[in-house]
Parts: C-alpha cells; structure tokens; sequence
C-alpha cells in the first residue's frame, strides 16, 4: 500500500509525470519536424473523443481513447493526402484539417452533450489540481488518482518503445532513405508513434488541457535540441527539461494560488528562452562570442598574411593601418599580438611569417568553400 499522500504532492507527481511523457512524445515530433502535429493532434482527437463517449456514454470507457487515437491518426492520414496534391502545403495542410477536426468536434459538443459535464473549455484549459480527486482502487497500492495511473501507464509505453526501437528510430530520424534501404519501415513506426502520441494527447486532457500538452511536447524538447546534438542526450535532457518546467509551474502555481496548468506552460516558455539567450553552446550569446573570436582570429590570419608580404616592421604597421583603417598606435599593438602569438617574427627590423603563421592563413582559407586551400 502507498503511503496516503496529500492533494498537493499528487498534484506535483501527476504534473511531473504528464510532462515528462509529453516531453519524450515530442522529442521525435520535433526531431521530425513535425512539432507543429502536437498542435494538430492535441484538437483533432476531440470528434474521437466525442463520438466514442455519444456511442457508450461512459467516461470510463476504453474506447474513449482509442477512438481518440484514431481520430488523431486520421488527421495525420489526410493531411498526408492533401500534401501529395501539391496543390497545398504540408503546413497548410495541418492547419486545414485539425481546424476542421476541431470545429467539428466543438460543434459536436454544442449540439449533443449540452447536458452533460464534458465541455470544451475543459479540454482546452484542463485543470491539474482537479486530477487527484478521480481516484481508482488499484490491487497493492490502494487508491490512487486515474490520472497518475494512465500517464504512467503511456510513460511506461513511451520508454519501451524508445528502449526496443532505439537504433531504428535512430536511422530513421537522420537518414530515412538509408533506413528504407535497410527494411526498417519507417512510416510503420512513424504511425505507431503517431499512436501514442495521440493517446498520450487524450489521456493528458483531464489533467493538462490541450494548452499544456502542446507546450509541454515543444518547448522542452527545443531546449534540449539547443543543448545537445547527441540522440542519447537529446531524449534525457528533453524528459529532464520537463520535469523542471512541471515544477517551476507548480511552486509558481502554489505561490500565486492558481491552477498549475498557466504557470507550467509559462515556464516551459521562459526555459526555452534563457537557453535560446544564454545557452553554453548554441544560443545567441554562445552566438555573438563565437563570431567575435572567429572575427578576431581572421584578423590575425589576414595580419600575418600581409606582414609575410612585407620586408620590414614599419611597413607591415603602415599596411596595417590602411588595410584596417586604425591609428598607428593600434597598428602597433596588433602587430606585438602577431609576435606574442609566434604568428610571425621580427629580427633586426626585418619581418618573416612562421609556420604556425602560415597554418593559421590556411586554417582561415579551408572555412571558404572553392579557395585553394579547401580544395586541395
């Protein structure tokens, strides 16, 4: 039997779980370019949803989230067939049919569940502290909340399917042609992980709203495409970056005394963009640093070339100056960065480039494409 837990920590472990399976689900959408099929599937399930529940009026029901799924594998379907037209594209495509899915699953809930506890907006907004209430009995454990068992249940589904197809998701993400070579299909998998995808999507509803799993299956995983370019890494850190954005969102919630749904969202946004600003490797500071040293060393390489060119130190300092534009004074200094650096040497007034001088040009010519020195 689990220890009774409070309200607060089933809220925490069922928004922790949430995220991290919309984190590992969104992972190879996004490594697919296909990030934007969580916005679509997140709404084209609802007429699944919806159907299922007019056909056996249960909210219990199984088949609630299979039709979903099938919905969910619908849109995708179509939006692969309108692609094909080339009258449209794939974009355009995604946004025709899921808004068309959508519509017409609203227009289902207007129409015939006007009665009935199952509106729209709870499926858009969902409401994580309502999710420890929906408890089942669960055979060793006691009750425990319906939500925390279905996510962990898709958690679990998820790591096996990452576990056992590993090497051929692997293949198939950075080279799908070589992977059809090999017999690996490709599209199979794909729709298998469509699958859970939209199973994950409806099974999250209760508890996040279609908002949250859309920034939960984006954001976290554009985090760590930023911070890594290793498959291995990218799974752990796109499951780690969710686990914190769920619990910066949850103390942020407690703080202000809101649903965690907004604040969880938010800080998947706000943990994206310090890593987008300030990121160790690609970011825009890691950016502006980088080109400022490449910057540099192109200065000292084109320095070196043209004081290789010259006899004599003061002429290498006045080509500097009409090269560069600068004072004689800053002249001077670059040209004792060339002597600090070994890049070149100075002896009786006389100039000579080194060998690591001459490495140097050449390294700086192999980064243009067609120069000799790439070419050869």
């Amino acid at each position: 039997m689990l220890p009774e837990l409070s309200i607060q920590t089933w809220t925490l472990i069922i928004a922790m779980v949430t995220a991290v399976t919309c984190g590992l689900c969104g992972s190879l959408l996004l490594l697919n370019r296909q990030a934007m099929v969580s916005e679509g599937l997140s709404h084209a399930v609802l007429p699944g949803l919806v159907i299922a529940f007019l056909l056996f009026r249960s909210f219990s029901s199984p088949w609630l989230l299979l039709f979903a799924a099938g919905s969910g594998l619908l849109m995708v379907l179509a939006t692969e067939l309108l692609s094909k037209t080339r009258l449209v594209d794939s974009d355009a495509g995604l946004g025709i049919v899921f808004a068309g899915m959508f519509s017409f699953g609203v227009l289902l809930v207007s129409m015939e569940l006007r009665n009935v506890h199952f509106h729209a907006d709870c499926i858009i907004d969902g409401n994580l502290s309502l999710t420890p209430l929906d408890r089942m009995e669960v055979p060793g454990l006691g009750p425990v909340p319906k939500s925390f068992v279905t996510m962990s249940g898709l958690l679990l589904a998820a790591l096996t399917f990452i576990l056992v197809c590993y090497k051929e998701l692997k293949v198939m993400i950075f080279d799908p042609m070589h992977s059809l070579r090999l017999g690996l299909r490709p599209r199979l998998i794909s729709y298998l992980w469509l699958s859970l995808v939209s199973l994950t999507a409806v099974a999250a509803f209760d508890a996040a709203g279609s908002i949250l799993i859309v920034a939960l299956m984006i954001a976290p995983p554009a985090t760590a495409f930023l911070l890594t370019q290793r498959f291995d890494w990218f799974l752990y850190l796109s499951a780690g970056v969710s686990g914190v954005c769920s619990l910066l969102g949850y103390f942020m919630a407690s703080r202000m005394e809101i649903s965690p749904t907004g604040p969880t969202a938010s800080a998947a946004g706000l943990v994206f963009l310090v890593v987008l600003v300030a990121g160790p490797k690609r970011s825009v500071l890691a950016e502006w640093l980088g080109r400022g040293s490449r910057r540099d060393r192109m200065r000292l390489s084109l320095a070196a070339e043209i004081a290789g060119s010259v006899a004599t130190r003061g002429d290498a300092e006045r080509a500097f100056e009409r090269t560069f534009r600068i004072s004689d004074g800053a002249a001077n200094r670059l040209m004792e960065q060339l002597l600090e650096r070994q890049l070149v040497t100075c002896t009786g007034g006389d100039i000579d480039m080194t060998e690591a001088g001459r490495n140097e040009v050449r390294g700086q010519l192999k980064d243009f494409p067609g120069s000799a020195a790439n070419s050869t």
